[in-house]
């Protein structure tokens, strides 16, 4: 009898023994899936000022989970008093008169931004800097005020519209593990906001987007410094797109004249100068890095910033009205490849669904993913094989290691994903 107690007691402890092993493995795996999906894939898309939709749901919630469905982890789209008008067809609601309101009052922006995105790029722009546009009319200066200079009111509310908003997005957000990177649209075009770029640069607006910029990179700083909070970050850009005039002609431009003295966190380059003149793939590759070390070259060093380069790829594409589906693709897969060799964090296709009509004949530009059928293109697919490796790559690097890479050695590997082969 006492050795049977002894053997039911060994068969006990081994079996209460196996349950905590497989309560632990199965809780280290749900970790281990958490961080997978939390890994900075680095290719993504947007949504803003879409042309179509095929639900009920709002536009800004329909693009959102259909980027979330395609495998990513990243929404970008913006946050203006636009957000009624063009940009997404919301109810306009007169109780929102801030980017802080817009975020915890209508219920779409609330929406997307509790959906379980790790990353965020959100064009921010200041209701306190917008003057009120007639249906239909989209006149880019009406949300900046720094044309001819920037006059110290519209620069004190832009800091605390800023500063309030950033501290919204810390206490909301805090341990959520959620990366919001605020900025503006092509920065380029509100420095030479009559869309001339052979025209010399005004010199009283010069200085009052260097003003701006010094504002909103203020107070997202001071918002991180007085606000208490752990596994959330926040970080400031601006977004350069006439890069290469600066290259090669050594004329005034963001890059040279205000990314250099603001010093911002970060650089997103909508890029198509760099990448739509070029025929090859072996030219593209070849000047888009150049202008990707032209804006790296005018960065300073910044301490409390995460290691890798600092300069993002904000836009690309290349529009169905132009290429056939199969060059739409190819040449995407070219940029995303010279992006990951050079090392960029961030590479982004404009966009989900097209935002372009041509007035005239209702032909649609074709800047897809999803084109207005409701056909997912080449380009898609691309997109979605490429997550899809990856998480295989990471599961695998994972079981070996121990511990998921760095963002430079998944950039060493991503570059060969059969996803990317352009033979």
């Amino acid at each position: 009898m006492k050795v049977f107690k002894i053997v039911l007691l060994i068969i006990g402890t081994i079996m209460v023994t196996g349950f905590f092993i497989y309560i632990a493995s199965a809780k280290d795996n749900k970790v281990y899936e958490v961080h997978i999906d939390e890994f900075n894939y680095i290719i993504g898309t947007q949504t803003v000022g879409s042309k179509y939709k095929f639900t009920d749901e709002t536009m800004l919630v329909e693009t959102a989970k259909q980027i979330r469905s395609m495998g990513s982890n990243l929404l970008k789209f913006s946050m203006t008093s636009r957000y009624c008008g063009e940009n997404y067809g919301l109810p306009k609601n007169d109780k929102i008169t801030s980017l802080t309101k817009l975020a915890q009052l209508e219920p779409s922006v609330k929406a997307v931004l509790n959906m379980d995105f790790k990353y965020y790029h959100i064009w921010a722009y200041g209701f306190s800097q917008y003057t009120p546009e007639r249906e239909a009319e989209k006149v880019d200066t009406n949300q900046i005020k720094f044309i001819n200079g920037y006059p110290d009111k519209y620069a004190n509310a832009l800091y605390e519209e800023l500063y309030d908003f950033a501290s919204y997005l810390l206490t909301t957000y805090n341990n959520s593990g959620k990366v919001f990177y605020l900025g503006n649209w092509e920065g380029d075009w509100h420095l030479r906001w009559n869309y001339n770029i052979n025209a010399p640069v005004d010199p009283k607006t010069l200085e009052g987007m260097l003003k701006w910029g010094k504002v909103r990179q203020n107070a997202i700083d001071n918002a991180k410094r007085d606000v208490k909070h752990i596994n959330v970050e926040l970080y400031n850009y601006i977004e350069v797109n006439q890069v290469m005039i600066g290259l090669n002609e050594s004329k005034k431009c963001v890059t040279n004249e205000i990314v250099n003295k603001v010093n911002p966190d970060y650089v997103s380059y909508s890029a198509y100068d760099a990448t739509n003149p070029f025929k090859t793939e072996e030219a593209l590759n070849t000047n888009l890095k150049r202008a990707l070390d032209y804006i790296e070259g005018h960065l300073s060093p910044k301490p409390g910033l995460p290691e890798g380069k600092r300069v993002w790829i904000g836009e690309y594409g290349n529009p169905a009205r132009i290429y056939n589906e199969e060059m739409q693709d190819s040449r995407s897969r070219w940029t995303i490849k010279a992006g990951l060799e050079w090392g960029t964090p961030f590479i982004l296709y404009w966009e989900l669904y097209n935002n372009e009509i041509n007035k005239t004949t209702g032909e649609h530009g074709g800047y897809w993913l999803i084109d207005n059928e409701g056909v997912k293109k080449k380009i898609w697919h691309t997109h979605n094989s490429f997550y899809s490796e990856a998480k295989e790559f990471l599961k695998d690097y994972f079981e070996e290691y121990g511990e998921l890479p760095e963002i430079s050695t998944f950039q060493q590997e991503a570059v060969r994903f059969d996803a990317l082969n352009t033979e």
